[in-house]
C-alpha cells in the first residue's frame, strides 16, 4: 500500500497559519510547541537552501526590531547572570523573536491569498471555540473569569481580542456568506473577552472595527440579511445573558477601587497596580541602562511590591506595564525595543505601497499592534509563551500580506457588488 503523501511546504504553511492564529485560546501552549517546531525545521531548510531570508528592506527592519528585543534580554541576562536557570528565561524563552525573518521566508513559498484565507479560517474557528470554552468554564464549572487552556484570564483575553479584530477585518471586507460568518465570529470572540473579565481589553472591542472601516473604506453587505440577523441576535442574546453578571461585577469593582484609591487605600486591584508601578519605577531607577536581568527582576519585583507598606502583601512578579517591565528586566534597550516592535511594523506598513491584499494586511497589522499596545498599559503583553507566539506570527502573516510579492497570479479578494 502506498504511503500517505507528505504535505508540501505551501500546504503546511496554510495549516500552520490557521492553527497558530486560531489555536491560542482553546489549544493553549500547543501553538508554542508548533512554533518551536517551525523554528527548528526552518533552520534546517534554510541550510538546505529550500527557503531564503526576505530581501525587502521594510521586512528586514521589522526583523531587526524583533532581534533587538531578543538581544536586549540576552545581554542583560549575561550581565546579571545568576544561574543556568536565568539563561532559560532570558535567552531560550525569547528565541522565537529571532525567528521572524526565517518564518517569513518560509511563508513566502505560499501565495498571499492562501495565507489570508488561512488567517480568516483560523480566526473564525478559534473565536467560536473560545466562546464555547468560556461558556463551559463560567456557566458549567463556575469559574468567575474565563481562562481557556492558557490557564490565565490575561492571555486568554488578549488572544480573543486579536481574533475579534481579525474577524472585524473579514466582516468589513467580505460581501458574502464568509463575511456573515465572520460577523458572528467577531461577536463570539467579543463575548469571550467579556467573560474573561479583563477590563483593559474592552476599549479594543470598540476601536478594532474602526480600523478596517478607515483603512478599507467600504462597508459589509450581508449575503442573507434576514437569516444572519436572526442568528446574530440569538448569539448576542446568549453573550449578554452569559456575561452580564461578570461585566457588572467588574465595573462595580473598578468604581469601588477608584473610590478607595482616591482616599489613599491601595489594597485593591487598581491600587495594587499603582503599588507595582511604583516598585518597578524604583527598580528602573536603580539600573536604568542594563536592567536587573529577566530572572532577577522577577524576584526583586515580588520582594519590593510585597514590602511597600501596604496593609496586604502582594506577590506580583512583573510590572503590569510592558514598557516598565521591559525596562526593569533589560534596561533602556529593552524598553526601546519593546516600543519598536509595537510601533515600527504599522509605521512601515503605512508607508508601503499597497494593493488590495496589502490594505487588508495593513488593517490586521495595525489591529494586532494596537491590541498589544493597549494591553501592555495595564498588563504584561510579552514574556508569556502564548502571547509571544501569537504576536510574532500575527505580525509575520500581516506583514507578508503587506510586503509579500504581488507578482504571483491573483484574483480579487474583495467581493464587490455587481
Amino acid at each position: 500500500m502506498r504511503g500517505l503523501r507528505r504535505p508540501t511546504l505551501d500546504e503546511s504553511n496554510r495549516l500552520f497559519t490557521a492553527a497558530v492564529i486560531g489555536g491560542g485560546a482553546v489549544a493553549g501552549s500547543t501553538i508554542s510547541v508548533l512554533f518551536g517546531g517551525a523554528l527548528i525545521a526552518g533552520v534546517a531548510r534554510l541550510f538546505q537552501g529550500r527557503i531564503a531570508l526576505p530581501t525587502n528592506p521594510s521586512v528586514r527592519w521589522i526583523g531587526a526590531c524583533f532581534a533587538a528585543f531578543f538581544f536586549a534580554e540576552a545581554i542583560s541576562t549575561v550581565v546579571n547572570y545568576t544561574s543556568p536557570v536565568s539563561l532559560l528565561e532570558g535567552v531560550v524563552a525569547n528565541l522565537p523573536f529571532l525567528g521572524f525573518l526565517m518564518i517569513y521566508g518560509r511563508l513566502s513559498l505560499s501565495s498571499r491569498e492562501d495565507i489570508l484565507s488561512a488567517v480568516e479560517f483560523g480566526s473564525m474557528a478559534g473565536s467560536f471555540g473560545a466562546l464555547g470554552y468560556a461558556l463551559i468554564e463560567t456557566m458549567w464549572f463556575g469559574y468567575e473569569r474565563a481562562e481557556g487552556l492558557a490557564g490565565n484570564s490575561g492571555p486568554f483575553a488578549l488572544v480573543c481580542t486579536v481574533l475579534y479584530g481579525f474577524n472585524a477585518v473579514t466582516a468589513v471586507r467580505r460581501r458574502d456568506r464568509i463575511g456573515d460568518i465572520a460577523t458572528l465570529a467577531m461577536l463570539a470572540a467579543g463575548g469571550a473577552v467579556l467573560l474573561s473579565g479583563m477590563r483593559s481589553m474592552w476599549p479594543i472591542l470598540v476601536l478594532a472595527p474602526l480600523i478596517p472601516l478607515a483603512v478599507l473604506r467600504f462597508r459589509p453587505r450581508m449575503g442573507n440579511p434576514e437569516k444572519t440577523t436572526l442568528i446574530l441576535a440569538a448569539l448576542l442574546l446568549i453573550v449578554i445573558v452569559a456575561s452580564f453578571a461578570a461585566v457588572q461585577a467588574r465595573v462595580t469593582m473598578l468604581m469601588d477601587d477608584y473610590d478607595d484609591v482616591s482616599v489613599g487605600e491601595y489594597d485593591n486591584s487598581l491600587g495594587q497596580r499603582i503599588r507595582v508601578w511604583r516598585a518597578a519605577a524604583e527598580l528602573v531607577a536603580e539600573r536604568p541602562l542594563l536592567g536587573h536581568g529577566p530572572a532577577e527582576a522577577h524576584v526583586l519585583m515580588a520582594a519590593r511590591a510585597a514590602d511597600d507598606g501596604g496593609a496586604k502583601g502582594i506577590a506580583f512578579t512583573h510590572a503590569h506595564n510592558s514598557i516598565l517591565n521591559a525596562w526593569m528586566r533589560s534596561g533602556i534597550l529593552g524598553a526601546i525595543s519593546a516600543l519598536a516592535i509595537l510601533l515600527v511594523p504599522p509605521w512601515l506598513g503605512y508607508r508601503a505601497r499597497k494593493d488590495e491584499i496589502g490594505q487588508i494586511g495593513y488593517a490586521m497589522l495595525t489591529i494586532v499592534c494596537m491590541t498589544y499596545f493597549i494591553a501592555g498599559i495595564f498588563n504584561a503583553c510579552f514574556h508569556h509563551d502564548i502571547m509571544d507566539v501569537l504576536f510574532i506570527y500575527s505580525v509575520i502573516t500581516s506583514s507578508f500580506l503587506v510586503f509579500g510579492n504581488p507578482s504571483s497570479p491573483t484574483v480579487s479578494v474583495l467581493i464587490r457588488e455587481e
